[in-house]
């Protein structure tokens, strides 16, 4: 019994530091900074960016 525990813990172990991937030192991931925040405030009522209609109204297809 304690060898087929002996046999799985070194098993999985073998597993998780294969398995992890990562090769090479570990080393902290370099965080971008915080963008500053806006200085106004957006527009309120209006579409941000504006808008092109898709098809204008007066459109000189009519012949």
């Amino acid at each position: 019994m304690i060898a087929i525990l002996n046999r799985t813990l070194c098993f999985s172990l073998l597993i998780s530091l294969v398995g992890c991937g990562v090769r090479g030192p570990l080393f902290m991931p370099n965080v971008p900074p915080v963008p500053p925040a806006p200085t106004e405030p957006e527009p309120k009522g209006k579409l941000y960016p504006p808008q092109t209609p898709a098809s204008p109204s007066n459109s000189s297809s009519a012949k």
